[in-house]
């Protein structure tokens, strides 16, 4: 899970991964964005200047993300458009970059830095950023798998290189370290290549017609979907939604999608727009082969013996009467003395595709006029208990209130008990 303030002592101009006002900092001239999980987004909604740097592919997903009751309620026909959560604030402020490129961005007249994004071996568009500048450089790696191979990559990456053979030297690395720990059950961890090993193991103990349901509830399983596609000869069905944000990778235009059998919406809206080739665009939404169009392992489709569309969205093999016996994988990070062990919240990207509504605090007078209005506008006293206890804790954790429909099933359950304990809970 992200901790970091997003603040570069060596660039103290740019903020990387945190994008809320901090007072005590002056605010930046440039931002950056290493990937889409939601702990590595805070403020991004709220923020209007200045650019925020990113790979093609986060750019992409970003500018499609959609709160979880707007399109679940669009899709039952209750609002009448849908509502994408960052297309207003970062269609103009994202700018994607390639990777393995240094590129040169000016903050300031006669203040410049060179910046090169490496892949991250995380989610789709993860990435790490080298910043050089001023005779300093430091290397962000954001979130990170590193395993042996990719950590071989890095040591021969041709920009990395002079840094990893000791030519030059790193001022500083600002390491993700969610898992730096020699406690059980995080000491060890089985590469991607064992997960997925033990995963195809099993799935083939299954007869040929068993329909599979993989829970995908956040970005960075493009591997694995890549693999069971392969390994079952069947593609896999993704709702509206989902097809819609990871059709956004490709080049194909929408003709040419449909015909690889991934279903994008009709709009006004460009699909991919930076023209960047993203390196997992062709084995997901497809390619064009000659005259072709080669399809990639996601589809609309649903009479497929994979699925990892959203529940409640009308699939017809998950969603609706059907005599079908479905297996559901549910992913995790590790086991340990045979006891599974699940993925750690926002951190482990967990509800990713579910982006929640939040307000910032505004600091203590902030909160104080909150809960002054709160007071105004509340009769019932241990309910107002309860409410401020809710902006109490919220500043002294993270300053942050979430407004999803949690906190308002939160709230309403608070009136129930309230109604039928005569006490508070």
């Amino acid at each position: 899970m992200s901790t970091f303030r997003g603040v570069i002592a060596e660039f103290p101009h740019i903020r990387i991964d945190y994008f809320r006002q901090q007072p005590e900092h002056k605010a930046p001239l440039a931002c950056f964005l290493s990937h889409v999980h939601s702990d590595h987004l805070a403020g991004l909604e709220s923020l209007r200047a200045p650019f925020v740097y990113c790979s093609a592919a986060t750019k992409e997903i970003l500018l499609r993300l959609e709160r979880f009751y707007y399109r679940i309620n669009f899709a039952k026909g209750i609002l009448e458009s849908s509502n994408v959560t960052y297309d207003r604030s970062m269609r103009k402020l994202a700018k994607a970059l390639p990777l393995d490129t240094p590129t040169l961005i000016e903050l300031a007249p006669g203040n410049s830095i060179r910046v090169t994004l490496i892949d991250a071996n995380h989610c789709v568009g993860a990435v790490m950023f080298l910043i050089e500048g001023n005779g300093k450089a430091i290397l962000y790696t954001g979130d990170i798998r590193a395993e042996e191979w990719w950590v071989n990559s890095i040591v021969q990456n041709p920009v990395l290189l002079p840094y990893s053979l000791g030519n030059r030297e790193l001022d500083c690395m600002y390491l993700d370290t969610t898992f730096a720990t020699k406690k059980e059950p995080y000491r060890q961890f089985p590469s991607k290549a064992q997960g997925i090993q033990e995963l195809l193991d099993k799935v083939g103990e299954y007869p040929r017609d068993t329909i599979f349901y993989f829970h995908s509830w956040t970005f960075g399983y493009e591997n694995v979907w890549i693999a069971l596609s392969a390994f079952l000869h069947s593609r896999i069905h993704l709702d509206e939604y989902r097809a819609r944000v990871y059709g956004s990778l490709s080049t194909l235009n929408k003709r040419q999608l449909r015909e690889a059998g991934l279903d994008v919406p009709a709009s006004n809206k460009p699909l991919q727009e930076s023209g960047l080739e993203i390196r997992e665009a062709p084995a997901l939404c497809g390619f064009r082969n000659g005259n072709h169009i080669q399809p990639g392992c996601l589809t609309s489709q649903e009479d497929v013996r994979i699925h990892s569309c959203e529940r409640g969205m009308g699939c017809s093999v998950l969603d609706r009467d059907s005599n079908a016996e479905i297996i559901h994988i549910i992913p995790i990070v590790t086991r340990t003395d045979g006891v599974d062990i699940a993925e750690l919240g926002a951190g482990g990207g967990k509800g990713d595709l579910d982006q929640k509504e939040e307000l910032e605090s505004g600091g203590v007078g902030g909160m104080d006029k909150l809960l002054e209005l709160c007071a105004a506008s509340i009769d019932d006293e241990r309910l107002l208990a309860k409410v401020v206890a809710l902006v109490r804790r919220t500043l002294i954790e993270d300053g942050k209130l979430d407004l999803d429909m949690q906190l308002q099933k939160h709230i309403h359950d608070t009136q129930d008990d309230v109604l039928r304990n005569g006490t508070a809970v």
